[in-house]
This record gives C-alpha cells, structure tokens and sequence, in this order.
C-alpha cells in the first residue's frame, strides 16, 4: 500500500529537513507551502519533496487542499515542528505493508516546552489529529485553528509510539504562535456568534490554569509545568477573548 505525507509549512527552514527525514518511508512527500520567505521550499525540494505554494486562508481549509493535491489515498500527516519516533515508524509500517486494521489512526504526541517534554498538563497524551488515514473516507472540517477531521469509515485505531512536538524553543516563539492562535480562535467563535462577557477575562483564565496545572496535573511537570499553566491561562486565553471583544467592538462601530 503506497502513501503520501503532507506537511503545511510557512517559513520553517529549521524545521523541515529533520521533519522531511522521519517521514523518509512515505512514497511521496508533499510540502504545502504558504509562499514561505526563507529556504523552506528549496531545501524540501534538495531532499526530494514536492513543494505547491497555496496561500494560508486557515487549517482546515489548507489541509483539504493538501488532501487533493495527493497521489495516494492513504496519508500520512505531520507538522513541520513534528516528527515520528522510531516506535511509531515501526507501527506504521507494519499497517502500510499489510491490511490495515482500521480507516483512521491516531498517535499520542508528546510536546518539548523549552528543554523539558510536557507529561501531563492535558497536553500528553494528545490525540489531536490522525497521523495516518484513507482520505476516501475522512475529510478535514474547514476550522480556522483546532480543526478536526470528519471520517465516513467506522473504525478508528491508536498507535503507541509517540509523534514528537517541538513547537517551544522559546517564551519568546510560545508568544508569537500564541498571538497567531489567539487570533483564529477569537475569529472563529466570532463567526460562530459567540458573545464576549466581562466575565471571560477573570474566570476563563483561571478555569484554565486550574484545570492544566491541578486537574490535569501540570505541577508533576515542575517549574515548566506552572510556567506553561500561567502562560496559557494569562496570555493564550486571556488574548482570545480581548481578540473576541476588540472584534465585536469594531462590527458595532
């Protein structure tokens, strides 16, 4: 059974090559690329990759265009910032080179905050999205952030092996990304007619920080555990719903 990766990428020149290898056992590899800036599409394109330049609208939308840009049914996804540990490789393969046991996998990835790997916090075990599916029967939902996929098949299956995030090398780059994330979100639940209230900037960060540093038990990751816990609830969330408001406030204008 042959297949195709895909990655969506946006000036990640530090990323790809080490991404490109870990999925060197695909047949064809595709670089969705957002008309990056920096040496992203030449260097995918030195280790054999397809690169199609296709303009961000959002996730959702970018990862079903991928969708029909691919030579096989069955996909393997991954971010730039992400690759397949040896373990999972291994439980790929054997689904690739048999009948597969399911029409729709999906791994545990495990997420490097700086220079410690998150163990809990709700970010481990993370299913978020499929690693590997028959695109005949799953389709992504067109979500600006957070998409989910939808799938017609009726059998689901879980890898051990771990995709490996590092999306975090700084407070600086959690930030940035933040910032992009904070926007979509608030976008999103704009168009979906959520309303802002006061009460958002007090008690959703606070829900937050609760449920990742004692609910899903972030302090068993430390220092980097409560760092991560006051960043998400004080900046990610607390941004959202200042985004929501700074949105709602212009349409009334």
């Amino acid at each position: 059974m042959k297949t195709t990766a895909y990655i969506i990428a946006k000036n990640v020149e530090e990323h790809i090559k080490s991404c490109i290898e870990s999925l060197s056992f695909a047949d064809e590899i595709l670089i969705i690329d957002d008309f990056s800036s920096d040496k992203t599409a030449q260097i995918a394109q030195s280790l054999g990759a397809k690169v199609i330049s296709h303009k961000f609208e959002n996730f959702g939308a970018q990862r079903n265009f991928a969708l029909t840009q691919t030579s096989y049914n069955w996909i393997i996804c991954l971010d730039s910032d992400e690759r397949i540990s040896d373990e999972l490789k291994q439980e790929i393969l054997e689904q690739i080179n048999g009948i597969p046991k399911a029409d729709v996998f999906l791994a545990p990835r495990k997420t490097k905050f700086i220079n410690k790997w998150i163990k809990h916090s709700g970010w481990y075990p993370d299913y978020r999205h499929p690693i590997l599916f028959d695109k005949t029967k799953a389709q992504y939902k067109n979500q600006l952030v957070h998409e989910d996929i939808d799938y017609n098949g009726d059998k689901k299956a879980f890898f051990k092996g771990d995709i490996l995030h590092y999306s975090y090398n700084s407070i600086g780059q959690f930030i940035k990304k933040s910032d992009q994330y904070s926007s979509l979100s608030a976008r999103q639940m704009f168009e979906r007619g959520k309303k802002f209230k006061l009460y958002n900037l007090i008690i959703n960060p606070i829900n937050m920080f609760l449920k990742m540093f004692v609910f899903k038990r972030g302090f068993l990751d430390g220092l980097a555990g409560l760092i991560l816990a006051l960043l998400y609830s004080a900046f990610y969330t607390l941004m959202k719903y200042i985004k929501l408001w700074e949105l709602q406030v212009k349409k009334d204008e």
